[in-house]
């Protein structure tokens, strides 16, 4: 029998040291943490790398918006500087409009390589998908938003206070609209090819088959109302520019031309001596954008002349919102202030009278000092016309659940409440806010 040689691997004494436990402990990382980790959870890598202080952006340093911060950065530019402007910016839309056409030639011929010998039955009819229309989220999708309904649309092209970007219609009855779009604004209308892509456009919003392409409206500062004489008061707002302009402003209601019923009530407010005085609404932190346009609304329909909302804790005065609306957020004033606080004391103090709406009125037996000044400003709805006869009037509407701030009603003049006609129900404890404020206002007029 043959020994049988067995040839063992032989390792290096390199490998031979580090099983040994004391050469291990005597080797060190190459890098070692800043944070140490005896839990061995789980870090992020940012905490490895050196500390940075975070950068301030120039208009959070001056405590302003963007919005303003731009506006006072190009508004007061030179002539020069401004064409300059001016003439880079139309370079630039027609070069995307050159891109745009060259696209769509680009997939035409592909859809016709793709379908040998077929016609389109509509030719006017565009290849464009919701995705094209919107930039592909590019980053001009932050500086248009999509307007849509009949009378929203409607509202744009009539007010003339933002461009139109483009037309998208898909079973449109209205060709009225179609036509004004293409003569007074020069737009083409493009026709989809089908519902969905104005469904994707509108967030599933009730359309019509009309959505148009325009820029958010641009809702200025206000900084004061001044006083109200013979049908008219001033207001000071923000220009373009950034700089405050006063402006005198005529009542709407003194140009009610055409309505019988108004004009006999001004023959005889004249004949009496007596004036016509604005009417305002604040929106006090409405979070709805739905409540936000059914009170624009009421208030362009009953004739006030403007409304103001706080550039916080409000809704966003968007498509949802002026469709709510029915077009009312284009054609009514609209302004915004940074503290609705000093806004409301600054009109106190040039002869507006401040009159909150609140729901019932505090218990006489309340031994809360704060409810007790409250319960002494309650006046009925029937004396809102009264007030309104001899000053001009500021309403404070709330919220649907929290109503007006308690520092708002402590400052206001008077306080009013919509009396309930019906007892013995605790379901049905309210009213809607956009309702409430037409009440309101009907019982101001």
């Amino acid at each position: 029998m043959s020994a049988v040689s067995v040839q063992r691997r032989s390792f290096s004494a390199v490998s031979a040291l580090l099983k040994e436990s004391q050469v291990k402990r005597t080797i060190k990382p190459a890098f070692k943490p800043h944070y140490s980790n005896p839990k061995n959870e789980t870090r992020s890598f940012m905490k490895n790398l050196p500390l940075t202080t975070p950068e301030i952006k120039p208009w959070d340093a001056e405590g302003i918006t963007k919005d303003r911060f731009f506006k006072r950065k190009y508004g007061k530019m030179s002539d020069e500087r401004r064409q300059a402007l001016q003439e880079k910016v139309a370079r630039q839309r027609r070069f995307r409009a050159m891109k745009k056409e060259h696209e769509a030639r680009k997939r035409e011929e592909e859809w016709a390589q793709r379908n040998p010998g077929k016609v389109r039955r509509n030719p006017h009819e565009s290849r464009q998908t919701a995705k094209d229309i919107i930039g592909g989220g590019g980053p001009f999708g932050p500086f248009f938003e999509f307007v849509y309904g009949t009378h929203a649309v409607k509202a744009v092209l009539e007010a003339r206070r933002r461009p139109v970007l483009g037309l998208y219609t898909f079973n449109c009855s209205d060709d009225q609209v179609l036509k004004r779009a293409e003569t007074e604004y020069g737009v083409k209308v493009e026709t989809v090819k089908d519902k969905n892509v104005l469904n994707i456009l509108t967030n599933n919003g009730v359309h019509n088959g009309l959505v148009l392409k325009t820029k958010p409206l641009d809702v200025p500062y206000i900084q004061e109302l001044g006083h109200s004489k013979n049908g008219e008061y001033k207001i000071t707002t923000e220009s373009e520019n950034g700089s405050w302009v006063e402006q005198t402003k005529r009542v709407v209601r003194a140009e009610a031309v055409g309505l019988k019923e108004l004009e006999e009530e001004k023959k005889e407010e004249e004949e009496e001596g007596e004036q016509v005085y604005p009417l305002g609404l604040y929106l006090d932190e409405i979070t709805d954008p739905h409540n936000i346009g059914s009170i624009l609304r009421s208030a362009y329909f009953f004739g006030v002349d403007f409304v103001v909302i706080p550039n916080h804790a409000s809704a966003k005065m968007g498509p949802v919102a002026n469709k709510s609306s029915a077009g009312a957020l284009d054609l009514i004033d609209v302004y915004q202030a940074s503290s609705g606080l000093q806004f409301i004391d600054k009109a106190k103090e040039n002869g507006w009278n401040v009159i909150s709406t609140s729901g019932s009125k505090p218990d006489s037996q309340t031994k809360d000092k704060h409810e007790e000044m409250l319960r002494n400003k309650f006046i009925k709805l029937a004396n809102l016309k009264t007030v309104l006869k001899r000053t001009p009037v500021m309403l404070v509407i709330g919220s649907e659940g929290a109503g007006v701030r308690t520092n708002l009603k402590l400052r206001s003049d008077y306080l009013v409440e919509i009396p309930k006609l019906r007892s013995g129900d605790d379901i049905v404890d309210s009213l809607n806010v956009g309702v409430a404020t037409g009440v309101v206002i009907q019982s101001c007029i």
